[in-house]
């Protein structure tokens, strides 16, 4: 069964890596491409003033790898040791920690509402938060944690934008799709779903078994009126490409 994989290229191989061990084809189709800001100077002025900060918030590996890789240009990554980190997702937690920093106990769920809901009810004054994030997500979240009286400053240190896939793989693609050749369309995040909608349309994917990471992307495919056959959410809070992937097998290739 071949399995169509929507995640940025980059990040795209590790999980084929998995789906391949249960005997799965992976077909690559990124959606989303990750790359830098266009300027750091935001990200620079934060690391310069990182002494402020008593808190640092990480919803993505993306945004760990790319804000302590700055980091380290400028500073030792040991003067973040007293720093209290805050993660989304077991992913997120092994990307801190190669970098020799712990972080404190996850959220019960493995997504961002749950992160939020935490520090909200448990945020005490006297903190002050660094929240590196990306540029399409959590507006939403730094609002409500302002108007609790919260000090939180976020600043983007990546940004998800759509890559050029031409026209000669959309087109091999969709005709993969039509004929049903795609057992399953994996998506990794929101923005992974607004775009491949925006190249195929809604109707297609609605023919389509779907599986998702994150509830995030799982009310992104719902808002569309798409019905997600694989939620690994459902049977492991925390799960990762690694759990999705049996899952799969489980579910389609488990019984024949």
């Amino acid at each position: 069964m071949k399995v169509l994989i929507t995640r940025d290229k980059t990040q795209a191989l590790d999980f084929a890596r998995e789906i391949e061990t249960y005997g799965f084809i992976p077909v690559f189709f990124p959606t989303i491409e990750i790359t830098e800001p266009d300027l750091w100077d935001d990200v620079d002025e934060k690391i310069n003033r990182i002494d402020e900060y008593t808190d640092l918030i990480f919803t993505s590996a993306n945004a760990v790898r790319f804000f302590l890789e700055r980091f380290k240009k400028y500073q030792p990554i040991e003067n973040l040791k007293g720093k209290k980190i805050h993660v989304v997702g077991v992913k997120t937690k092994i990307e801190v920690e190669k970098y020799g920093l712990l972080v404190e106990p996850l959220p019960e769920r493995s997504d961002k509402g749950s992160l939020f809901e935490k520090i909200l009810l448990n945020a005490v004054s006297g903190k002050k938060f660094l929240f590196p994030r990306g540029n399409l997500s959590e507006e939403e979240f730094i609002e409500s944690a302002r108007r609790k009286g919260i000090d939180i400053d976020d600043v983007i240190v990546y940004r998800t934008i759509k890559p050029n896939l031409g026209e000669n793989l959309k087109q091999e693609v969709k005709s993969m799709l039509e004929s049903g050749e795609i057992g399953v369309v994996t998506f990794f995040s929101p923005s992974s779903v607004r775009n491949f909608v925006e190249i195929f349309g809604v109707a297609l994917l609605r023919k389509q078994r779907i599986a998702v990471i994150g509830g995030t992307t799982l009310k992104a495919c719902e808002e569309l009126g798409l019905k997600v056959d694989v939620n690994p959410m459902e049977f492991n809070p925390k799960p990762d490409g690694a759990f999705l992937a049996r899952l799969l097998w489980e579910v389609f290739k488990k019984n024949g």
